[in-house]
């Protein structure tokens, strides 16, 4: 009878240990994955913006969703994959000083002028959700 108590214990004791290893407590699935996927849906969003037809604050919104999915992730696996996370933020930083040079320039230079730092971006979220998806299945 006393052995049965243990059994629950044990139970609690390894759920906790899922929850402050930084998983989610529905499965073994890091939290991180759903913040990779929402980043995902970000920098898709991001991509498909057109500078010069919409403008640089069309660009502005779509990088602030990037910057808090991205922060989020970064927070959540930044352990786990330090180089591509402190990759994704030099990319959004440099995506936002980008944006910040090509104020006041006209559509068509505005757009080449960021059109770099987007791909940056991109490609450094691209190589996070590579790194990630292994551990997301």
């Amino acid at each position: 009878m006393r052995r049965g108590g243990l059994v629950p214990a044990a139970v609690v004791v390894l759920v906790l240990s899922g929850l402050a290893a930084g998983y989610s407590s529905s499965s073994s699935t890091p939290a991180y994955c759903a913040d990779a996927s929402q980043l995902k849906t970000s920098v898709d969003n991001l991509g498909n913006v057109d500078v010069a037809k919409n403008g640089l604050g069309s660009l502005q919104t779509a990088l602030s969703s990037v910057q808090t999915n991205a922060k989020t992730l970064a927070t959540d696996a930044k352990s786990a994959f330090p180089s591509q996370t402190a990759a994704l933020n030099t990319a959004v930083s440099g995506l936002q000083a980008a944006i910040t040079s090509a104020k006041g320039q006209p559509a068509l230079t505005a757009a080449a002028t960021v059109a770099p730092s987007v791909t940056q971006v991109k490609n450094s979220a691209s190589a996070l959700q590579s790194a990630v998806s292994g551990q997301c299945q």
